[in-house]
């Protein structure tokens, strides 16, 4: 996901800007941002990476427990599905 978000802002974001900048006639192409999945992922405190790192510094964690505690802790995310 975060090379696809680099490789997003690189060809089209930034390559849309430039062209506007130098007059380029071009068509504005839509692409899909995907920062809430990144959030979702990789934000420090609350993503599942973190959420993950925290389970496995605890004693007697497990796969079940750490399943219940993403459910609770993510499930009010809009792109959070399981």
């Amino acid at each position: 996901e975060a090379l696809q978000q680099q490789f997003n802002r690189y060809v089209f974001k930034l390559e849309q800007q430039e062209y506007e900048k130098e007059g380029i006639m071009w068509k504005f192409i839509s692409f899909p941002d995907n920062q809430d999945v990144l959030d979702l992922i990789d934000m420090k405190h609350t993503g599942i990476m973190a959420l993950l790192d925290e389970q496995c510094i605890l004693p007697r964690s497990n796969d079940t427990k750490f399943t219940r505690y993403i459910y609770a802790r993510c499930d009010h995310h809009p792109r959070f599905r399981a």
